[in-house]
Formats: structure tokens, sequence, C-alpha cells
């Protein structure tokens, strides 16, 4: 191989790594924060019977990371940052809901909860366009959520209630 051949092979290599480099990068960022004790919009603690409730939290919903190439299940969709909107931590045992609305207007959300199991609990479109998610004998422990946009750069102002009665829904 002539040396002019041999400079161009090293270079476009090491264009070719460093290319690699900073896209694995960007993977490595797009996931959501699990766990943590930051929130975008507060950490909450409620226990089994909490006043009022409903009880509801001011949330504006959106992000750059593309929730549904994350894989967490059904109905996980939808644009989120990555920590967390809200971190509820709920002392468990009853019925929990959290639903999401639009507090001008419409705008098309979904939800995406990480229990204090580690599972992944998602919603779009339950109410209309707006989502909700069930827990049955909800777990003690430190929920994480994010309310996502349907839409890229779309931002939707609103309130996240968290209920424990199940007559209490987020139907418009």
């Amino acid at each position: 191989m002539k040396k002019r051949d041999l400079v161009k092979f090293v270079m476009g290599t090491l264009g070719a790594a460093m290319i690699l480099a900073t896209h694995s990068g960007t993977i490595a960022q797009a996931r959501l924060r699990v766990g943590g004790s930051q929130a975008n919009f507060g950490t909450h603690t409620l226990s089994a019977g909490f006043t009022p409730d409903p009880t509801s939290y001011s949330v504006t919903s959106g992000g750059n990371i593309g929730v549904a190439s994350l894989n967490l299940g059904a109905g996980c969709t939808g644009y989120a940052t990555a920590n967390p909107d809200v971190i509820v931590n709920y002392n468990g045992g009853r019925f929990l809901r959290f639903y999401f609305q639009p507090t001008r207007g419409r705008g098309d959300t979904a939800l995406a909860i990480n229990d204090p199991q580690g599972n992944w609990r998602c919603n779009d479109d339950a109410n209309g366009l707006n989502p909700q998610v069930d827990f049955q004998n909800a777990p003690a422990g430190q929920y994480d959520i994010w309310v996502s946009s349907y839409e890229s750069g779309a931002n939707v102002a609103g309130r996240l209630f968290a209920t424990e009665l199940p007559s209490q829904t987020g139907r418009p």
C-alpha cells in the first residue's frame, strides 16, 4: 500500500471512529432516568388516604427523547425529558390512579410511569387525548412519572392528578 493510500485509510478510519463515538454517546443519553431525586416539577409524598383527593401538580409535557424508541412497553409513546416530570413517593396499599388534563385547550399527551418495583406502565388516550394509569394495590415507594407530548416539539401545560378514588377519572 502506498504511503498516500495508507494516510487516507488511517484518516478515514479515525473519522469513522469519531462518528461512532459521538453517535454512541447520543444513544446512551437518550433514556429516561429512573430512581433519582430530581424531577422537572417536583417531588411529592402521598400517604394512603391523602387529602385533597384528587390532588394535582402543575406540569408541562414534552421533551426531546422519543419514548416509543425506548421499547418500554405498550402505550409508551411521545416525547419526554430525561428526568421525570414528577416524582411521587407513596406509602402504598390502595388503588392509585394518575391522569393528566391540559389546562388550556387541547393537547395530545401520554403517561410513562416507572413504579417502585421497576415496572413500566404507560397510557395514551384513555380519556379522549388524555392519558390515565391505574395501580391496583399500589406498591409503596417511588413513582417516576413522565407526561410526554405526542408530537415532537409540542408542549402541553396541564395538571397531573393523583387519586385513590376509582370513580375519579380524567374524562373531559
